[in-house]
């Protein structure tokens, strides 16, 4: 689940060239971390089917030792340190943390939360989760789990491997109903994946997978009409499916809140107007 937080701030140079990063890239470091961390504990996976062997991926990312997060910084950490730093306070906030946290910290700081703190959620690419291994949020496990099953190639064809961004189905409605452009509607980021001519959800925050609909397509999530998603993990959210990426590189341009919160209404990040009609709970 996404924790959304965020005061403005000024200048959004540094954000918007971050921003021309690809989000998804198979990069040195990304097959490095795959090869030799990921690679040697699914390797006697190998005969067991595909779902099996992605699942297994998604759990050495969260895994507390071999994982993507063995640097994590808690989020609230990174917005006290924003406040500090306005008033030359930053190092304040540092106490307690190993030095590559602290590198990191600063780095993420300066290059994804001038424009809205809130942006350190979203801004990460790939590459940088699994450099720093200090993911904190479901936008960068699902990341990091795209880019390592691309390197590994446990997938051959990029169309059956997406990106996927889900909103909350009450938050939706809230907002909806009171036509408001600045509620903040939380969601979740994760994979979904085609194996054996059937669509599966990945949530990537958990190692956890659920079915898609008997003849889902994923180039056919169009509104008004919603799409809901459930997990195992949260068994009282209903998520409603916005935007899939076209294909294993396609990132969905959600890589700042502003970008999210069209996203969650229209399913485009420079689209702020509702689109989907209000979704209707079952008793």
């Amino acid at each position: 689940m996404l924790l959304l937080l965020g005061c403005a701030s000024t200048s959004e140079n540094v954000a918007l060239s971050a921003r021309d990063e690809p989000l998804l890239a198979v990069t040195p470091r990304v097959e490095e971390y795959s090869s030799t961390t990921v690679l040697p504990r699914i390797n006697d996976k190998r005969d067991q089917d595909k779902l099996t062997q992605l699942l297994l991926v998604s759990k050495i990312l969260i895994d507390p030792q071999d994982g993507v997060s063995i640097n994590k910084i808690e989020p609230g950490k990174f917005m006290v340190y924003n406040m500090l730093s306005n008033v030359g306070l930053g190092a304040v906030s540092t106490i307690g943390l190993s030095p590559v946290q602290k590198q990191t910290l600063r780095r993420w700081h300066k290059k994804y939360m001038q424009a809205k703190p809130a942006d350190v959620f979203f801004g990460p690419s790939a590459d940088e989760i699994i450099d720093t291994r200090a993911a904190f949020g479901c936008t960068h496990y699902a990341r990091a789990f795209i880019a390592v099953v691309k390197a590994l190639g446990l997938i051959s064809r990029p169309e059956d491997l997406r990106y996927v961004i889900a909103s909350k189905a009450d938050d939706y409605n809230r907002a909806l109903e009171n036509q408001d452009v600045h509620a903040t509607i939380n969601g979740h980021q994760f994979a979904i994946v085609r194996t054996d001519s059937r669509w599966m959800a990945i949530n990537t925050s958990k190692g956890q997978s659920a079915p898609l609909p008997a003849g889902f397509d994923p180039d056919s999530y169009v509104p008004p009409h919603n799409i809901p998603v459930r997990f195992e993990a949260y068994p009282d959210v209903v998520f409603l499916l916005r935007r899939i990426g076209a294909d294993w590189d396609d990132g969905c341009g959600d890589n700042s809140l502003t970008a999210l919160m069209n996203i969650s209404r229209s399913g485009t990040p420079d689209n702020p107007a509702f689109r989907w009609e209000a979704f209707t709970f079952e008793d």
